[in-house]
């Protein structure tokens, strides 16, 4: 679903080599703008309802491309 979302460049999850209950999702967005929307989606909202106290921690950090 968010793959076939306008902006979206790529969308990956990893999981942790180590520790089998860590994983990151890696993604990129056209701008910050569409990336915004996505935040904002229906979707999004319904996974931290089902998550909830499932996740131990969420960490989102926002990064800019260095070239």
């Amino acid at each position: 679903m968010t793959r076939a979302e306008k902006g979206c460049i790529n969308y990956e999850l990893h999981q942790d080599i180590e520790n089998e209950n860590l994983f990151l999702f890696y993604e990129n967005w056209e701008n910050r703008e569409l990336w915004q929307i996505h935040m904002n989606n229906k979707h999004l909202s319904e996974y931290m309802k089902v998550t909830e106290g499932a996740v131990e921690e969420f960490t989102l950090n926002e990064m800019t491309k260095i070239d």
